[in-house]
């Protein structure tokens, strides 16, 4: 039997001690990846079989937003099937989410069907940073026009966090009132409290800030994490509408900062269209395939 208990941060070392044996080159297995969202999804979890499994609950239907952390077993696989099986009113919506590219054959020979999620975009930093030739040059355009205003990029203090909660609310109400599109609107507003608990919670969750300033006063901030040694994974951005090119400096000069690392990871572009023009417009190196799992 499945016993779930409620994900909390202390659950984090036990979390981690089992990511480490297993792990994939993917956002979704770290844990401030969905701690963050805990306002949206209750997550809970257990220790089955040697293996640590994740599952959240919304609107009374619960999935796993990540495979079983251990090494590849059938019956584990079944069993959590079965726990999602009896709570939900839709097999359907029973779900395995951000499997591997290299696990998916396994899931496959289990008898489920997968499906392919929108990839995650990988860029080399160096790339980033530099920005040369001409497929940067209106990235470099971009932020040239934002440094005619002198800006400073710094690292995140606790100190920003009211000027950076005034930032997040001018940008989704802009946000907002640009997109019609339903879907859209709803994601941001479902992210809006993802940014506040980073705002406050970023020095406890292990999260690298950094900010971008105009004659003292907050144009942007971005956060992100270490996904492994040589990638990091920028998690969160928000750059002020008003100036010109400011997303593209903030963005640029993150990765300048983040000397210890090869490959920046910016997630995927949630099946949003104007998210995956930009995304591309940075020239990923490679996109990294993911994909979920149903009975």
């Amino acid at each position: 039997m499945i016993d779930l208990k409620p994900l909390q941060r202390d659950t984090r070392p036990l979390f981690e001690n089992y990511l480490e044996q297993t792990g994939a080159p993917l956002s979704a297995y770290a844990f401030p990846a969905h701690f963050l969202w805990r306002d949206h999804f209750s997550f809970q979890w257990a220790v089955h079989r040697d293996h640590f499994l994740l599952f959240a609950e919304y609107d009374r239907c619960l999935y796993m937003p990540l495979p079983p952390l251990g090494p590849p077993d059938r019956t584990v696989i079944l069993d959590c099937f079965d726990r999602m099986d009896r709570k939900n009113p839709d097999r359907a919506i029973s779900r395995i989410e951000n499997i591997a590219e290299t696990e998916i054959g396994f899931y496959q020979a289990c008898d489920l069907t997968t499906e392919w999620k929108a990839p995650e975009y990988l860029y080399r930093r160096a790339a980033l940073a530099a920005l040369k030739g001409d497929r940067y040059k209106a990235k470099r355009a971009a932020c040239n026009a934002f440094e005619k205003h002198h800006p400073i990029g710094r690292a995140y203090r606790s100190s920003d966090e009211a000027a950076a909660r005034g930032l997040l609310e001018r940008w989704v109400e802009d946000r907002i009132a640009r997109h019609p599109d339903p879907i859209y609107r709803r994601m941001i507003q479902d992210s809006e409290s993802v940014h506040r608990h980073a705002l406050s919670e970023a020095e406890v969750l292990g999260l690298t800030g950094w900010v971008v300033e105009v004659s003292g006063a907050l144009a942007g901030y971005t956060f992100g994490f270490p996904q492994d040694r040589e990638t990091f994974c920028i998690l969160l951005e928000v750059a002020d509408l008003k100036w010109k090119g400011a997303a593209a400096y903030l963005f640029r000069s993150f990765c300048q900062s983040l000397t210890a690392f090869q490959w920046i990871n910016a997630m995927d572009d949630s099946g949003i269209p104007s998210l995956r023009q930009t995304k591309e417009s940075y020239r990923p190196e490679r996109k990294i395939g993911c994909a979920l799992a149903r009975r």
